[in-house]
């Protein structure tokens, strides 16, 4: 009986061990960055917003975008901004920048548009190559803002 007992004890026990591994596995998986919306302003710079992706499953602290920006086609400069946040795994956030386009643009009723560049993060410290190509259009009701 005492045996038994023990052994049973002991099943327990490893069972019990083999449930506490830490929880799931973390993995990195690039992050992306895209422009959610881009006002131009009075003074001929624009108001970016840009939502940053993270498809790690574990949080990761932002700190740096840089990429080139093209409209149409034609490249426009290099997007600079420092986000500086924290974006929980499989999830996303926005983050403002302005940027200074090196030539004048005009828009149309919707415009192309391409971010290809890196995104750096310090916790933990990773680099990731990205590409992110879609369009925007003009919001109604709001002048010089698109979406």
């Amino acid at each position: 009986m005492l045996l038994r007992h023990a052994c049973l004890v002991m099943l327990l026990g490893g069972l019990l061990a083999a449930c506490g591994s830490g929880g799931p596995p973390r993995k990195v998986h690039p992050s992306t960055a895209s422009i959610q919306q881009l006002a131009v302003q009075a003074d001929g710079s624009w108001k970016l917003t840009l939502r940053i992706q993270n498809y790690s499953t574990f949080s990761m602290h932002f700190s740096r975008i840089d990429a080139g920006l093209s409209i149409d086609g034609k490249d426009l400069g290099r997007l600079e901004a420092t986000p500086d946040i924290d974006i929980v795994g499989n999830n996303g956030d926005v983050v403002e920048a302005t940027f200074r386009p090196n030539a004048k643009t005009t828009f149309g009723t919707d415009v192309a548009y391409a971010l290809k560049g890196t995104i750096e993060t310090s916790e933990p410290k990773e680099s990731f190559k990205f590409e992110t190509a879609s369009r925007l259009t003009p919001v109604p009701g709001i002048p010089n803002t698109y979406r």
